[in-house]
């Protein structure tokens, strides 16, 4: 994630306005369904911490793409997913990066009953790995996303329901040396870009911007599709919600520094949960005893509304 980056183009393209955690939903969201419930009750702090401090421990040594300990971050997330009950529906989309090095994108991919429809969900699980002999864990960036996108994997495996239209979990390789999994990926969708109705992205959403406001975060939407943002309100009230306050940035057009940016440049709606930059970014300091569990979670959950909106009753 290149926060300075794409804050100062995000923000120069995108409009402002606040939300408390308790916006009003609009009065034609639907009645949640026990298959709703039954995700959101799947999402717990005790998975979700213990996923983000096996990534950014120091064992883990700051997670570099093509790196021994990327390719263990790697094969941790693919566990993890396998002993969700997805191991017949991963698959991997290996590449080569910039520098020769060897990268993949791991992929869950769950059938809808339609499958001409596609929700895409994604966080990128590399980071910096070691300057002059320090670690660069990575806590925030992104280890929070990864295990934001974990805990809606659990979700939608607890529903055991088959979704309405086709949902796709993506962990991205290589972001941190130029969106390189995300670009890999959208530019071999071709036709297929028309089919996937929003990209929900998750890039460093365990963190404050201002200490005083704990609860903020920023929510980037496409401007053109409105229902994004009456879906974050619905989230909050069907969710029971309390650690969250949106400060939403509709968007014409996403340029920036993380995975939402070739699909937004592809056309294809997006959301992106992002909680804003912090003095430890980018940082030996980026460690998980500083993550804001509870806001997190609750952005796992308010995603987790937006998700079975899209791809299991809208």
């Amino acid at each position: 994630m290149k926060f300075l980056h794409t804050t100062l183009l995000c923000w120069a393209l995108c409009g402002t306005t606040l939300a408390t955690g308790m916006a009003a939903p609009a009065e034609a969201s639907p009645k949640p369904r026990k298959e709703y419930r039954r995700g959101l009750e799947a999402i717990t702090r005790r998975n979700a911490e213990a996923s983000l401090r096996f990534l950014a421990s120091d064992e883990m040594g700051g997670r570099l793409a093509g790196s021994v300990e990327g390719r263990i971050a790697g094969q941790y997330i693919r566990s993890e997913l396998e002993q969700m009950g997805y191991s017949q529906q991963i698959t991997e989309q290996p590449f080569t990066g910039r520098k020769g090095e060897a990268l993949r994108n791991i992929l869950v991919k769950i059938p809808g009953r339609d499958t001409t429809r596609q929700v895409i969900v994604g966080a990128h699980y590399d980071h910096e790995g070691r300057r002059d002999g320090r670690v660069f864990p990575g806590a925030d960036d992104n280890a929070s996303g990864v295990t934001v996108l974990l805990e809606l994997a659990r979700a939608a495996s607890a529903t055991r329901t088959q979704p309405e239209h086709t949902l796709i979990l993506a962990f991205w390789d290589g972001e941190e040396r130029g969106l390189q999994g995300s670009r890999h990926y959208v530019s071999r969708l071709g036709a297929d870009t028309a089919r996937i109705d929003c990209y929900i992205n998750f890039d460093m959403v365990g963190r404050n911007t201002d200490e005083a406001r704990p609860r903020l975060f920023r929510y980037f939407y496409t401007s053109a599709k409105p229902e994004l943002k009456t879906w974050y309100a619905e989230s909050v009230k069907a969710g029971g919600l309390t650690e969250v306050e949106a400060d939403f940035r509709p968007c014409d057009r996403t340029i920036g520094g993380s995975d939402n940016t070739p699909f937004a440049r592809a056309g294809i709606p997006i959301a992106w949960y992002h909680t804003d930059g912090h003095p430890d970014y980018n940082t030996p300091n980026d460690t998980p005893d500083r993550i804001n569990y509870p806001k997190l979670l609750d952005i796992a959950r308010s995603s987790w509304y937006l998700i079975w909106r899209m791809a299991y009753v809208e």
